[in-house]
């Protein structure tokens, strides 16, 4: 065999479980290295073998950028060697999940065990919006249903549970599935139960194995944000907490005689936010929200607008003894500010 690809990675894998590099064994003296993406070549090389090796870095980057630039949580990747005798060798279908982190209990345990995202449990107002997202595995079979714990107007001192169910098998290929689970999505799901008049204070889902919590508060958030997450996919964050806008004028001077006046004004307005008191959890997952490259805010409902996250130092510990709170400022990217919504 002139041509073999000596690294193995796994058919299932988080994009950032990748490996640093793939070692290719050669006995010609050069090979074409192509890597496609849900079959579109986003890289192809040739590589000349030293010692009958060639080593392909920089995996996890061409694949993730490759994700990012064509909005997807999951693709097929390979990767594929093309020697000097016409041979062609290659990985294989691999699943790839786009994942910024990594997971202690590999990428298999992980999918299959938990939702995609990074914490278990939030907390929402009634008026914000959003999506639960798992990786479902081809014909997997499971228990699936949500429990939804609400108070119906006649009864104001009971807590009630209603049951929904879902298919047990979720998925025919590896897939990417959603449930929404807003507040007036999970009203919806009642009155199909002719459960009408309700007051909904919390909701868990399980798929399979992966549970999540919901809470909701009929306080009013100060912010609503949705943006990309680690998995590349939405989320949403409501805070509670205080916002200071401040307004920044900058002008050129100039003096006719005696009388100054001035051109060439330009207004900056920021918004500084300081949450509220945040568990260790929340505060971590907050970092997301600073550090993603596309965040929206909520001007009105189903309306989210892009915002700059202009100035961050975000510091979280795990010491019990004082409060996490955290600082950040943001302002519209198109410099436009907003009516009041009143």
């Amino acid at each position: 065999m002139s041509t073999v690809v000596n690294t193995t990675i796994p058919t299932l894998v988080l994009s950032a479980h990748l490996p640093d590099e793939v070692e290719i064994e050669s006995l010609t003296p050069e090979v074409t290295v192509t890597i496609t993406i849900d079959s579109i070549t986003v890289f192809s090389s040739v590589y000349y073998t030293y010692n009958t090796k060639v080593y392909v870095r920089d995996i996890r980057s061409i694949v993730e950028s490759a994700m990012v630039q064509n909005n997807l949580s999951i693709c097929s990747f390979i990767l594929s060697v093309k020697d000097m005798e016409s041979s062609t060798k290659s990985t294989g279908d691999i699943k790839v999940i786009y994942s910024q982190m990594k997971s202690p209990c590999g990428s298999e345990d992980f999918l299959l065990n938990k939702f995609l995202s990074t914490r278990t449990s939030v907390l929402l107002s009634r008026t914000c919006p959003f999506t639960l997202y798992f990786y479902a595995k081809p014909f997997e079979q499971n228990s699936n249903y949500c429990e939804i714990y609400y108070t119906p107007s006649y009864a104001p001192d009971k807590v009630l549970k209603h049951t929904n169910n879902y298919p047990s098998k979720l998925s025919d290929s590896h897939a990417i599935k959603s449930y929404p689970a807003s507040y007036s999505e999970l009203q919806h799901l009642l009155s199909l139960s002719n459960i009408n008049d309700s007051t909904i204070s919390r909701v868990s889902f399980h798929i399979g194995p992966r549970v999540f919590n919901i809470y909701f508060t009929p306080d009013t958030p100060s912010d609503t944000f949705q943006f990309r997450s680690s998995f590349n996919l939405y989320d949403t964050v409501c805070l509670f907490g205080s916002t200071s806008t401040k307004t920044e004028v900058s002008h050129s001077e100039a003096v006719c005689g005696r009388i100054v006046s001035y051109y060439d004004e330009q207004t900056k307005v920021l918004h500084e936010v300081e949450t509220a008191p945040l568990t260790l959890s929340e505060a971590r997952h907050l970092t997301e929200l600073l550090t993603s490259r596309h965040i929206t805010r909520q001007t009105s409902e189903g309306e989210f607008v892009p915002v700059l996250i202009t100035d961050v130092s975000p510091e979280i510990s795990d010491n019990n003894t004082n409060p996490v709170r955290i600082k950040f400022t943001w302002t519209y990217a198109d410099q436009t500010e907003y009516l009041p919504n009143e």
